[in-house]
């Protein structure tokens, strides 16, 4: 099983419907790349990343592209 916790999500520029369906588009991409398997994801650890700010052409698209940029920086 893998956890992703995900304390604070900043959207700058979104209604906050759009903010909503970013979040749902993070986390419904997220959940597909984790069931995808062939990434190895470390031990579970404790960490603080701050990643790079990431931008799109809608909302699903940003929570897609946060989707990406978390699991890069897990599946390391």
């Amino acid at each position: 099983m893998i956890e992703v916790v995900i304390d604070e999500l900043v959207v700058r520029g979104l209604s906050p419907g759009e903010a909503r369906a970013a979040a749902a588009a993070l986390e419904t991409k997220l959940a597909a790349l984790a069931g995808a398997g062939g990434a190895e994801v470390p031990a579970r650890t404790e960490a603080f990343r701050r990643l790079a700010p990431v931008s799109a052409d809608s909302p699903g698209a940003l929570g897609e592209t946060v989707a990406g940029a978390v699991w890069g920086a897990v599946a390391r």
